[in-house]
């Protein structure tokens, strides 16, 4: 079906909704304001990350249960994705670090400054485990098995599958054409369901310049190929068709050497791909994606080829989780300063995959910014923040608070939640008792992200033979009270399920001489997803 104009109906909707005022790429970027001093003041809350990664995490009662550590983001927004904390020992974890939504988190200032995470004890060991084998497992595609052992890559790669191409359906591949000429512009447009996306202005010969399309901030600046203001760039396009401001849509970009590819020939993103090539190397897209912040502290920058100090402090707004500022120190034997520290928006920083920095910055620019100042605070006052975007000529970003994200509604995600994938898997019509004598007790693993779960082996009564049940997921069964041990008369309630093909008993409930457990109430939700 179409409209007068000639568009497919279904194509001019989803042009009105890319020119909409939350998601303007196919429109003219109007400047973001610069809020006033006073607007700033009462909106912005800035930390250094060293403050923020040092806070402990209480429940609503008041009971203290991590602590913060450090923080997962967004390489291209800045924006903190989790939080890595700390469980203590006497929550029989061991000092277990894991995962949680930033979102979930709230900072508690006025004297206690913490956090509060609305959460029992037993949905934080719920949550997915953080270790550096972890996190190095994620980063190597090449040894990825299918196998999720403790489900941070699930997570992760759920997130960086959202939508991040508002051009899906809309590209005419048959309107291709190069251009040439010099970066004149970066922008990273904010939409509210594309993410962040990178826009670059080419000025050309005559003076022409074109506004083109690159991709999302995190896939654009993965590796030196990013495009900076001042590099000479020969990009292959792909137009949208009576688009107003003609803006293009990059397949390839290359400078000098150096050369990112975006899209294929009929326009398909190369960031949904599952992986990407990294100097000759697959690297998994999740991966790409996120970066440990506390990874960037003391590394060196790159300033348009030049060396320009390392990171001293990550400045942080704390109510939106987004990177504001970088601290520099400017290294004095080769800039012949002191310890003088900058500052440097996030905007002009690209983090890549391997860790390194680049700055779209000159040397000279960084050693002519704003101080970094000695209170951090200082920052809320607005004038000190703006001028140090206005010295980068880089708009004064908005700091949006994140939607809340509650622990229940995370937790219903989880393989062994009353909706995941384990409990969905038990057959109606399978429950039966089965009475018996306890051989041992083990642990069993599963593959597909799924973690491990107890089993009790039972020798039964009926005919001598044995039954293997599962009792529940290992993170939680390990921090109860024995329930039986080997030689206990026992009575289990349990039911067929069909977990990744195989077959399984799941036990509903336990009983032995130590009492009876109900494991899964009338309508299967388990014992762990209770406060």
């Amino acid at each position: 079906m179409s409209n007068r104009s000639g568009y497919p109906t279904r194509t001019v909707l989803t042009l009105l909704l890319l020119c909409g005022a939350t998601s303007p790429i196919l429109a003219q970027t109007a400047p973001v304001p610069v809020p006033s001093a006073e607007a700033t003041a009462s909106t912005h809350d800035f930390r250094s990350f060293n403050w923020l990664s040092d806070r402990n995490v209480v429940n609503n009662a008041g009971d203290e249960i991590a602590k913060v550590s450090d923080f997962i983001i967004d390489r291209g927004t800045g924006r903190i994705e989790y939080a890595i904390v700390k469980t203590g020992t006497t929550l029989g974890m061991g000092g277990r670090a894991v995962a949680i939504p930033f979102a979930s988190l709230r900072l508690e200032l006025g004297g206690k400054d913490r956090y509060v995470l609305a959460s029992s004890v037993e949905q934080l060991k719920a949550f997915p485990e953080y270790s550096k084998e972890h996190w190095l497992a994620i980063k190597d595609a090449s040894e990825d098995k299918g196998e999720d052992n403790n489900g941070l890559r699930t997570r992760l790669d759920a997130d960086a599958a959202s939508p991040s191409d508002p051009y899906a359906g809309v590209l005419n591949s048959a309107l291709k054409a190069s251009f040439a000429g010099e970066v004149i512009k970066t922008e990273r447009v904010r939409t509210s369901q594309f993410g962040e996306q990178v826009i670059i202005t080419v000025k050309g010969k005559e003076d022409t310049a074109r506004r083109i399309a690159l991709g999302p901030s995190w896939f654009v600046n993965a590796t030196s190929a990013a495009p900076i203001r001042g590099d000479k760039v020969e990009v292959e396009t792909l137009a949208l068709p009576r688009d107003p401001d003609q803006l293009l849509v990059a397949t390839n970009l290359s400078s000098g050497t150096r050369t990112l590819r975006l899209r294929d020939s009929s326009g398909a993103p190369a960031w949904s791909l599952k992986t990407r090539d990294v100097d000759g190397k697959p690297i998994a897209m999740a991966y790409s994606r996120y970066t440990i912040l506390g990874s960037l502290s003391g590394v060196s920058c790159d300033c348009r080829g030049e060396e320009c100090g390392k990171v001293n402090d990550i400045i942080i707004e704390s109510g939106s989780g987004q990177i504001a500022f970088l601290s520099i120190d400017p290294n004095e034997n080769l800039l012949g300063i002191r310890d003088t520290k900058r500052l440097l928006p996030w905007s002009i920083v690209t983090v890549m995959i391997d860790r390194s920095i680049r700055i779209d910055a000159s040397k000279q620019m960084v050693l002519a910014s704003a101080e970094t100042p000695s209170t951090i605070s200082t920052l809320n006052a607005g004038t000190h923040a703006d001028a140090v975007y206005k010295a980068f000529d880089v708009p004064h970003p908005v700091f949006a608070a994140q939607k809340p994200a509650a622990v229940s509604a995370v937790d219903t995600q989880r393989d062994w939640a009353a909706d995941g994938t384990v409990l969905k898997s038990i057959e109606n019509g399978t429950r039966e008792s089965i009475n018996g004598e306890v051989l041992d007790l083990s642990e069993m693993s599963f593959d597909k992200g799924i973690r491990a779960a107890k089993v009790v082996r039972v020798k039964m009564s009926s005919n001598g033979g044995e039954r293997l049940v599962l009792i529940g997921p290992s993170w939680y069964m390990d921090n109860q009270k024995p329930t039986c041990k080997a030689g206990d008369a026992v009575k289990l309630d349990v039911s067929r399920a069909t977990i990744n093909g195989k077959k399984y008993w799941i036990a509903h409930s336990i009983e032995c001489k130590e009492g009876r457990v109900v494991l899964l109430d009338a309508k299967n939700v388990p014992a762990w997803a209770k406060n």
